[in-house]
């Protein structure tokens, strides 16, 4: 920098020189009208006639002048590092939120910059038309970038923290773990069941035989034992035998039911027939099995249905054993029948015995289900109630429970 005359030593004051004071000038300007103002702004945008360099005007030093040109200079790299800076962010990250409020930032900060290298440069080129035009566009993208950010500042807020983050990513991952291992237990569970089903078929194809043999064998002692009298004595003893011979043989038909639905292949012959007489002969049935119980009906006297006979014999004859079963302390079962409005019958026992849990209602009729704190005291092994809603199933029908605990029950079923 060259020492002029225009310039003070330091600690001195000093005024403008003539260019500074010209009120010509100035009173030209303050005459002109608004849009002749403008006018003249934007067609000496870069005329720098009207004043002098920085230097010139005002009691400068060396230390101070360039200390605010230094300053400003440095400010202004600082400004224009910075926006590179985000680009390259915006660049590499096309997942980063909120781009458009960064690209206002972007454009803010190289304009701050922009007024401060300029501001600089006044020292030597008295540009204040262009900085005045550069610091008016700042202003303007400032304010729209308050508002920008002001508009988002809920999205912020609501942004998670690095923490919430890991703490989502771990859960995920315990998430996924449980749901691996899920899928590993339910493959297995689906192959034991293939298995178990597997055996089913196997070992009651393979009980049938010497079971109906051993039946066979029993009613000939039995008979032999009728016709002699020293056998008599016997004679209870073959009956008890036959009679755990026939629940045997009931459980191996359950079985072989299980299969053959699994398989599906459990046929239907279906029939028109009088559901009454039906249900008539199954209380009968089951009155003679356990006199301890009346079993009362309300029916009408014809109630003609299409479907497998025997198999609704099966389903109704089940509902009644386990009416009979968990109701020890009540001597009464109802059966009732009747047609509905669309066509359909439906079909309900209803027992006054132990109920059963509201929680345990939805899983009654899954094979091999039994109510933890009856299984105990209730033989069985929880297949007749997944016979009985598979039948009706097949049937197209519907089928269901209503229970109070320590009330009762009522199964029904609809076709």
């Amino acid at each position: 920098m060259q020492a002029n005359s225009n310039k003070t030593l330091p600690g001195t004051h000093a005024a403008c020189d003539s260019m500074c004071n010209s009120h010509h000038i100035i009173s030209q300007h303050t005459q002109a009208g608004l849009f002749g103002q403008v006018k003249d702004f934007f067609s000496k945008l870069f005329n720098t006639a009207d004043w002098p360099p920085r230097w010139h005007c005002g009691t400068w030093s060396d230390f101070h002048g360039w200390l605010y040109i230094l300053s400003d200079i440095s400010i202004g790299a600082a400004y224009f590092a910075i926006p590179f800076l985000l680009f390259r962010i915006i660049n590499k990250r096309k997942d980063i939120p909120f781009p458009k409020v960064i690209w206002l930032f972007i454009a803010f900060i190289l304009l701050c910059g922009t007024t401060h290298l300029i501001d600089a440069g006044i020292f030597w080129w008295p540009a204040y038309r262009l900085s005045a035009l550069v610091r008016f566009i700042t202003g303007m993208v400032s304010i729209f970038t308050v508002f920008a950010l002001y508009k988002i500042l809920p999205l912020i807020y609501n942004l998670r923290t690095l923490d919430q983050l890991e703490a989502e990513i771990g859960e995920r991952k315990k998430a996924e773990a449980e749901m691996r291992h899920h899928q590993v237990m339910k493959l297995a569970a689906e192959e034991l069941i293939v298995k178990k089903d597997e055996f089913m078929s196997i070992a009651s194809h393979e009980l049938k035989t010497p079971i109906t043999s051993l039946k066979a064998s029993l009613q000939v002692v039995e008979r032999m034992a009728n016709k002699n009298e020293v056998l008599e004595p016997v004679v209870p003893f073959v009956q008890k035998a036959s009679k755990q011979v026939n629940k045997l043989t009931e459980i191996i038909h359950d079985l072989l039911d299980v299969t053959r639905m699994q398989a599906g292949k459990l046929e239907l012959n279906k029939t028109d027939f009088n559901l009454t007489e039906v249900l008539k002969e199954c209380a009968d049935q089951c009155q003679a099995e356990d006199s301890r119980h009346e079993i009362k009906i309300d029916a009408a006297p014809v109630l003609m249905v299409h479907a497998d006979k025997n198999r609704l014999d099966q389903v109704l004859n089940n509902f009644l054993t386990n009416a009979m079963k968990y109701s020890p302390d009540s001597e009464l079962v109802s059966i009732k029948a009747a047609k509905l409005k669309d066509g359909t019958v439906k079909v309900s026992v209803t027992d006054y015995g132990i109920g059963i849990p509201d929680d345990k209602i939805e899983n009654i009729f899954d094979r091999f289900y039994r109510v933890e704190n009856t299984s105990k005291n209730y033989s069985g092994i929880g297949l007749g109630l997944y016979i009985s809603s598979e039948i009706i199933k097949r049937h197209n029908g519907q089928i269901g429970v209503n229970s109070v605990l320590g009330k009762g029950s009522t199964f029904w079923f609809i076709l």
